[in-house]
């Protein structure tokens, strides 16, 4: 249960936080102007990391205040946002950014005792590094990192998506240890990092600024090590895949300006997501592609996870070679525009087949058909309500259908909040009822359908004509990628993997009922009919 009810908190308190935060920003004029570096027109606020650090933090100190490592990281943590806070509005120096994070980092080493000690088989057996050696090494690689994530924050989605996929292959390590306080803090940043990147992805209406980039990245490390350091069978060495691809991106940007004769920290456009962007690539794309990067180096730190350093020191000079060799052919021969036209031939059919809309008129109806069939059945699984529950469902039914006669614009909002706040719970109290009738074929089944559904909300998504509303974006490469590996992960408990089946089965049914909203453009009576005729049967089943 404290799995659930964390990430639904973080979720649900990082979505209610950045609107008002937002209002706020706006109205001080705390905001990200445009420039000749950055890749936004309009001013955006930058209230994203904050929004992140209340929803992920206070679930967190709920369940673990009592426990020394957690209490203090969260001090840490608390550091980290001040200061960054700090720099995204008064526009610190980099000598005083750089006091906040190493003041953050001394609480974490001395209080909570963080501290690379052990280096695998790059030592000898046995032989850990002294004191004085391990505490100014791990100083120097949070601060790092820290800065490494703060810098990858160049595109809408890029630092949120990557921290994504390292906070979740962080929490699988801590289950893997047995270390619940770290995993489930994992799962509350990642609950975080979701709501935000509703609001982030291209184009973003919000920015995590300095507070969220330096909060992850932070965050980020500090529990790697912690996993990484305290198992004997997992190699230590494991996160310099997880944060290879920020830190090379920060030493190649640092190194270039240094032997042109600039200052390592002087802004320009020379980082990968920049590169990616010189070679052709849309805002989307380059983003995505930085996501596959880092997904590869997450596979790889899965399957190395129990090898040997030198085989992961191996592995990634191997990938590092690779990349940089990417970027300097593809710089090279950067003129060569005819290599692009088999991808602007698919743009240009895209946008013919989006303008006729004759798949639309056809997917749409057989995504939302489809959407009530994987949605609606779950109400006979849930645990039948007393009497006063099956009243209060009932009145409920009958007062949406009164609402979307009376005044249909309100009757679409509280549509919204009402399936948010019960979806998942119908699916978590829902699962093991299902489970107990389907067996494991019939569930295997089900949770292909899902993977399906919301691969037909990414096309109805992409396919659609309309202005506003969710589009296909990199987040959704990101869901999917977890649909596919999350039921194939080994090395976690039945349990724990049924609980993370069970997030992301709601966030699918989320993400598509707010596709079938925007599609719908304002007639959301089929929908209201449909979310009655679902509180009618749960409230009916209270009197049988």
């Amino acid at each position: 249960m404290v799995y659930y009810s964390t990430l639904f908190i973080s979720l649900v308190l990082t979505l209610a936080t950045i609107p008002p935060l937002t209002k706020l920003a706006v109205h001080l004029h705390l905001l990200d102007e445009p420039d000749k570096r950055k890749t936004h027109s309009i001013p955006v606020p930058r209230c994203g990391g904050l929004a992140m650090a209340l929803g992920a933090l206070t679930p967190t100190a709920y369940w673990f205040i009592d426990d020394r490592f957690i209490l203090s990281f969260l001090c840490a943590a608390s550091i980290i946002v001040l200061f960054g806070i700090a720099d995204d509005f008064l526009g610190l120096s980099p000598k005083w950014k750089l006091v906040g994070q190493i003041s953050a980092s001394l609480i974490v080493v001395v209080w909570g005792g963080v501290r690379i000690e052990n280096l695998g088989a790059l030592m000898p057996a046995g032989v850990l590094l002294p004191v004085w050696v391990a505490t100014p090494l791990t100083l120097l690689t949070l601060v790092g990192v820290t800065n490494a994530v703060n810098l990858v924050d160049g595109l809408d989605g890029l630092a949120g998506g990557v921290s994504l996929l390292n906070i979740c292959f962080v929490g699988y390590l801590a289950v893997i240890v047995g270390n619940v306080a770290v995993a489930v803090t994992c799962l509350a940043i990642a609950g975080a990092i979701f709501a935000f990147l509703r609001f982030n992805t291209h184009p973003a209406s919000i920015f995590m600024g300095d507070s969220g980039s330096q909060f992850l990245g932070f965050a980020a490390i500090v529990f790697a090590l912690v996993v990484s350091q305290q198992s004997d069978a997992i190699s230590p060495l494991v996160p310099l895949l997880l944060f290879g691809l920020p830190v090379l991106d920060t030493l190649t940007v640092m190194t270039t300006r240094f032997l042109s004769g600039r200052s390592p920290f002087s802004p320009d456009r020379s980082h990968f997501h920049h590169k990616l962007l010189e070679v052709g690539l849309g805002h989307a794309e380059a983003v995505v592609a930085i996501y596959i990067l880092q997904s590869f180096l997450v596979v790889l730190a899965y399957f190395l996870r129990y090898q040997s350093a030198w085989l992961i020191v191996l592995v990634y000079a191997c990938f590092v070679a690779a990349l940089l060799s990417f970027f300097y052919f593809a710089r090279k021969f950067k003129g060569n525009q005819d290599r692009w036209q088999p991808i602007e031939r698919l743009k240009l059919w895209c946008a013919e087949v989006r303008g006729k809309r004759q798949l639309l008129a056809v997917l749409f109806p057989f995504f939302t058909y489809y959407f009530y069939v994987l949605a609606l059945p779950w109400v006979v699984f849930v645990s039948p309500p007393s009497v006063i529950g099956a009243y209060a469902s009932i009145c409920v039914a009958c007062c949406f259908l009164l609402l979307v006669w009376l005044n249909p614009r309100l009757a679409e909002r509280l549509l919204r909040v009402l399936f948010f706040l019960v979806i998942p719970l119908v699916i978590f109290s829902g699962d093991p009822a299902w489970l107990g009738v389907a067996g494991k074929d019939g569930d295997t089944v089900l949770n292909v359908g899902f993977v399906l559904l919301f691969f037909c909300s990414i096309l109805v998504s992409f396919f659609s004509t309309r202005q506003k509303g969710i589009w296909s974006t990199p987040l959704d490469f990101l869901v999917l990628l977890l649909l596919l590996c999350l039921p194939n992960i080994a090395g976690i408990s039945f349990h724990h993997q049924r609980l993370g089946i069970i997030g992301l089965k709601c966030l699918v049914l989320i993400v598509c009922f707010e596709v079938l909203l925007s599609e719908r453009r304002g007639k959301c009576q089929g929908l209201v009919l449909a979310m009655v005729g679902a509180l009618v049967v749960y409230g009916v089943r209270g009197f049988v």
